[in-house]
């Protein structure tokens, strides 16, 4: 084993001691710390096996495992930067809406000082 395949795997394994603890701690969702266990296992097992991604390539139709790694990388990547904009433009929509909100009140509670003064 070299040793960058050595420093990755042990930076792979902390990241799965974060992962847990986050789970732990209510951070992330069953469902989400499973998602997140898979992908960081599979990260070990392709660094530890490089040759394992060849069948990968072949079935998608790549010439070599790292161009399907990169690929996947890509795809995994800008589907996870759509997902965090929309959960974005939702907080945003539900901060509008809350501040709004709060101004109407605030609004309110000042006309009916003024009027009974």
């Amino acid at each position: 084993m070299m040793i960058i395949q050595i420093v990755l795997v042990v930076f792979f394994l902390f990241i799965l001691l974060k992962v847990f603890s986050r789970f732990r701690a209510g951070d992330l969702k069953s469902k989400e710390m499973v998602g997140w266990v898979i992908f960081w296992l599979l990260a070990v097992v392709v660094v530890v096996s490089p040759n394992s991604t060849l069948i990968l390539a072949k079935v998608l139709g790549v010439g070599r495992g790292v161009d399907a790694i990169i690929y996947l990388a890509m795809v995994l990547l800008f589907f996870l930067v759509f997902k965090i904009f929309v959960h974005l433009e939702k907080i945003e929509r539900q901060m509008t809406k809350l501040v709004r909100q709060g101004a109407l009140d605030k609004t309110k509670k000042y006309e009916s000082t003024t009027r009974h003064s």
